[in-house]
């Protein structure tokens, strides 16, 4: 396995020569992203088949995006908002796990396979135990079982340990439509409900504005997101709540009085 100098946008990705094929290691897997004549992924279109891991990481020049599903129709240019939550919340399992143990029963009537992978789970014994979700099996009507990154430090008791599990911030990206959803991606193309697509999380990028253009008055370099996802510079950030809206990056050209832009470096997940 070699790392490929055909082209700079393979930049994450490794070539094999031998079966003509690209691969990524991701969460400790290697990925085979293509076979045969290997085109770039398409960060520009979106795609109704899931090919690579939810969170997978692509560098494409100065920017870096990671592979997100959509749960409702997405604008490009608008933040994406991390929109999942998990009925997993303070309860405990009904089936014990050992010290050691790599997976962990939950109750879950209907998960598919994979629906949590990338996801986390905090488990609350007596010292608190936060793993990541490597992937689950479909549920077999009563429980799915987590495969996990990490053996238990302590044992799961059943029906007395409590946990809390989170999905993938990846898995459910909406449009953000109130101030309680945080934006983890970016998409560049417009997205179709329930389709998969490559959303950027940092480097230089275009937004839309609510309201004054950043940049129009002196020391108006900051970024935020308003709660749909378009973006606010710091100055009207600032009037229009107490300092509360989530940073998106920096202003990046040169602006004048009363002229500002809407290029700016993202600042989500390098």
């Amino acid at each position: 396995m070699v790392e490929s100098t055909a082209n700079p946008r393979y930049r994450g990705f490794h070539k094999d020569p031998l079966s003509d094929s690209i691969d990524i290691v991701s969460g400790g897997e290697t990925l085979v992203k293509y076979s045969g004549p290997t085109p770039d992924p398409n960060v520009y279109a979106d795609e109704t088949t899931q090919r690579y891991k939810l969170g997978t990481r692509l560098a494409v020049d100065s920017r870096v995006f990671h592979y997100s599903r959509a749960g409702g129709a997405l604008n490009r240019h608008d933040g994406a908002g991390n929109n999942d939550s998990w009925s997993l919340t303070n309860e405990a399992p009904n089936q014990s796990a050992a010290a050691g143990a790599t997976t962990i029963q939950v109750v879950n009537t209907s998960a598919t396979a994979n629906q949590y992978q990338g996801g986390w789970i905090a488990v609350f014994t007596g010292r608190l135990q936060v793993r990541h979700i490597l992937r689950n099996d479909a549920s077999d009507g009563t429980d799915t079982t987590l495969y996990i990154d990490g053996g238990l430090e302590e044992a799961i008791t059943a029906d007395s340990t409590w946990v809390t599990g989170y999905p993938s911030i990846y898995y459910d990206t909406r449009q953000a439509s109130l101030e309680f959803t945080t934006i983890v991606c970016v998409p560049v193309c417009v997205v179709a409900s329930g389709s998969y697509y490559w959303g950027q999380t940092w480097g230089p990028c275009y937004g839309r504005v609510i309201g004054t253009v950043p940049g129009v008055t002196t020391a108006d370099r900051e970024i935020y997101f308003g709660g749909n996802g378009s973006l606010y510079g710091h100055i009207e950030a600032e009037a229009a709540t107490a300092g509360g809206y989530q940073r998106a990056g920096y202003l990046l050209p040169k602006t004048t009085s009363g002229g500002g832009d809407q290029l700016y470096m993202l600042q989500l997940v390098p």
